[in-house]
């Protein structure tokens, strides 16, 4: 069947390794578009080296968990440490936000407006947005995300649902259960979405299950599994760990390409999905 192909590499500006993989595995590889994390400390490096390479999508990786707010610790008290670092745990993190949430709403919108303002101010192109752990599709996060997402016209939008054909082998159903629930988002917030009709999603987005395990194997049996029109597959390479290098030597294997194109598949970037969106 034909269709096509988004690969993303997730958290751009977490380090200079990071930086560098992704930049490998877009020149050399399948990889199409990245996600930045703006108020990490590679940031800037990250900027100056996506910025000589035009054909590759561009957005911001929101960041409420595990990482750095974009805002003064002062205006965000009950989000983020004296030091502007927000919780480790995305779990705790998502709970926090939905039982305390009139309380917190300001200060998320807070946050999330930052970020999407020096995501701005980078000169990038705005073609996507996603989310560090998909907290970007809480419930409370996610009518803030696209307010702001229709402010400053960006077209595209991560919407995690991923089918069990994206299931690695020997999987323990109990791994099912987070899948299960970021599908049951997924569908409430194409339901917004479509209301609004300014900004498109994949058909499908893999790479939850393969989270911390991929490698050229489990890439090339995705892409023999893959069946919808426009699917998006994020990945995490990385130069410095061992599983990171596993998944930059997926992304730039040859044969993997070849099975891409076998399977009847173009590889697109963020940028040509939302152009469709903007009309």
């Amino acid at each position: 069947m034909a269709g096509r192909l988004l690969v993303t590499g997730d958290d751009l500006g977490a380090s200079s390794a990071v930086n560098a993989s992704i930049v490998r595995c877009h020149r050399e590889g399948i990889l199409t578009s990245a996600s930045l994390m703006v108020a990490e400390p590679a940031a800037g490096e990250a900027v100056t080296l996506i910025s000589e390479f035009p054909g590759l999508g561009t957005g911001l990786h929101i960041v409420l968990c595990d990482g750095a707010a974009a805002s003064p610790p002062r205006a965000i008290p009950d989000l983020a440490d004296s030091k502007g670092q927000l919780p480790s745990s995305a779990l705790r993190a998502g709970l926090r936000d939905w039982v305390h949430r009139r309380r917190l709403r300001g200060q998320l919108e807070y946050e999330v407006r930052t970020q999407f303002e020096r995501y701005a101010k980078t000169g990038l192109p705005f073609d996507h947005v996603d989310g560090h752990h998909h907290l970007h599709m809480h419930p409370v996060v996610f009518e803030i995300v696209q307010r702001c997402m229709e402010e400053h016209r960006v077209p595209c939008v991560r919407l995690m649902r991923e089918s069990r054909a994206a299931r690695p082998p020997n999987g323990s159903p109990t791994e099912e259960l987070v899948p299960a629930i970021f599908s049951a988002l997924a569908r409430h917030h194409r339901r917004r979405l479509r209301r609004s009709g300014q900004i498109r999603t994949a058909d499908e987005v893999w790479g939850l299950r393969a989270t911390g395990r991929l490698d050229t194997a489990l890439l090339c049996r995705m892409v023999r599994r893959m069946r919808v029109h426009t699917l998006e597959l994020f990945t995490h390479p990385r130069e410095d760990t061992e599983q990171g290098r596993l998944e930059e030597q997926a992304l730039c294997a040859p044969e993997v390409r070849q099975m891409i194109a076998d399977a009847g598949y173009e590889l697109v970037s963020t940028r040509t999905l939302g152009r469709e969106a903007l009309g």
